[in-house]
Formats: C-alpha cells, sequence, structure tokens
C-alpha cells in the first residue's frame, strides 16, 4: 500500500466504484452521510457507474436507496446477485449445489444459530428465530429485518429444498465459541466462508466472492477491470479490493483490508467515501 504522498495524478479514465455498505458508505450510526450521497450525484452527473457492493439482501439494499442518490447497479449477497435498484429486478446470479449445502449444515450440527437464506430478492428466516434475535446477538437488526425478511415455518426445510435457489447463507451463532468451530468443520467445502457481526459465519459458493461481482458488473456494463474502484473495510472486502483496478481502504479498515488496497483514505464518520470518488473516481488520481 502506498500512502498519500505517494499518490500522483495521471489521466485514469476509471468509470466504475463499487462501495461495502456496512463499515463503508454507512457511518457507525448506520446512515449514509450526506457528503458521499452529494458526491455520488457528482459521480453519475459526469456518466461515471457507482454500484452498492453487500452483502446484505437486495431488499435490504433497496430500503437504503434513496439515501444513495443515484446508485443504480447492486452487488449483492457477497457478490452473488447482481440486482437493477432502478428497475426493481435481479440481473443474474450464482447459486450452490444443493449437495454442498446439505453437507454444510450436516457439519455445523445443532449448534445454537439463527439461518438466514438468501435467494434472489427475498431472504428467508425462520419465525420463532426472528423473536429472539437478541439472543442469536442480532437485536440492532430487528428493524431491518421486520422490513425485509421473509419468515417461514422452518428455515432448515426451506434452505434444504432443491427448489429454492440459494446464493448465500448465513449462521448467526448464539455462542461466539461456535463459530471457530463450525469453520473449522467447514473448511474442506466448496465454499467462501466470511466473519461478520460478534458471532455470525457467511457462506457463498465457491469462487463467489464481492471481487468476482465487481467484474461482472463490469462486464455487464462494457467496463475493463482496471477502469473499476472498490472501497471497502473488512473481511469480505478482500477480495474486491485485490481485484479491482484501484482499491481504496476507508480508515477504520482492518489491517489485513489496508494491507490489500493500494490507498487508505479517510474513515466512515469522516468522508471518506466523497473522498474516494472526488480524488480517484472524478479526479483521476491513482497509485
Amino acid at each position: 500500500m502506498l500512502s498519500p504522498g505517494s499518490i500522483e495524478r495521471r489521466d485514469v479514465d476509471y468509470q466504475l466504484i463499487a462501495f461495502d455498505m456496512d463499515g463503508t458508505l454507512l457511518d457507525t450510526s448506520k446512515r449514509v452521510l450526506p457528503s458521499s450521497t452529494q458526491a455520488i450525484d457528482e459521480a453519475v452527473a459526469a456518466g461515471k457507474d457507482v454500484a452498492i457492493c453487500s452483502g446484505r439482501s437486495p431488499k435490504m439494499i433497496e430500503l437504503d436507496h434513496a439515501s444513495f442518490g443515484q446508485v443504480r447497479y447492486a452487488i449483492c449477497c457477497n457478490g452473488t446477485v447482481l440486482y437493477d435498484l432502478r428497475e426493481h429486478r435481479v440481473l443474474s446470479t450464482t447459486s450452490f449445489d444443493h449437495e454442498v449445502i446439505t453437507r454444510a449444515v450436516r457439519a455445523v450440527g445443532a449448534a445454537d444459530a439463527m439461518i438466514d437464506v438468501f435467494s434472489g430478492a427475498e431472504m428467508y428466516c425462520q419465525t420463532t428465530d426472528l423473536a429472539r434475535m437478541d439472543h442469536y446477538r442480532m437485536g440492532i437488526y430487528r428493524g431491518l429485518y421486520d422490513a425485509t425478511s421473509t419468515p417461514v415455518e422452518n428455515v432448515r426445510e426451506r434452505l434444504l429444498d432443491p427448489a429454492t435457489s440459494v446464493q448465500k447463507f448465513i449462521f448467526h451463532f448464539a455462542d461466539p465459541a461456535s463459530r471457530p468451530i463450525a469453520r473449522e468443520r467447514l473448511r474442506d467445502l466448496p465454499v467462501e466462508l466470511a466473519e461478520s457481526e460478534d458471532a455470525s459465519l457467511e457462506l457463498s459458493p465457491a469462487g463467489a466472492t464481492k471481487g468476482s461481482g465487481l467484474l461482472a458488473l463490469a462486464q455487464l456494463l462494457g467496463i475493463p477491470r482496471e477502469a473499476t474502484i472498490a472501497v471497502g473495510d473488512a473481511e469480505n472486502d478482500l477480495p474486491m479490493l485485490s481485484v479491482a483496478g484501484l482499491g481504496i481502504a476507508m480508515g477504520n479498515a482492518t489491517e489485513e483490508a489496508r494491507a490489500v488496497a493500494d490507498v487508505v483514505v479517510a474513515d466512515n464518520d469522516h468522508d471518506g467515501c466523497a473522498e474516494a470518488i472526488r480524488r480517484f473516481l472524478l479526479g483521476g488520481e491513482r497509485a
């Protein structure tokens, strides 16, 4: 990673910038800063493409869409779903082989966990788990889940049903000690694993990451990899920070994200996203 002093202004025609949400586009109060919205609108007015790249479902992203300004595209569910926010439709998906799902559920066993199942624009959750979100360390998201999840009587049955096209699923463990145990049991399966929250473990199909999602969207829009920018802060952002033409870590990013990124901007409470747009997408700076 280069220091700010080693950044030069060159003729770089970046065309697409993708922002992670939690810890990046959202501040610590889970809101989009006005400076970010304004910078996004400036970028779109200049003919640039701005995308959200998140582990969240399309419905979750749509809930906050008004605060994103003119953002049209979303790379959802850790890169497994491309979604058009303007037309409210799924553009493409990368789904699990159901044999892998069955093996994963068996590996985790009877651990006390709430399960989220992501299928297209939907996120399925078990009704009884939604009533106990504090138990699963997810109480802060109760309002979000109430607004965007689809309750089912038995979420494991929905997950294991071959008729369900699954792009991602998450175990939210009641006991944080269960997560490393589950991760060890799952390490030989053909899945992508990412930790989130205090005790959550996200599973995506092998090879499906935010990085693959960014490349898929760039291809859809006819934009070369070299003209893409990715901005993030955490473990599941590493693939897109690595694959983008320019990887930008937020000032609040993990050490791993900082190490992978080409440059670091201000944190998510101090206009880091606006800085990324104005310096690099619009200003043409590069490492």
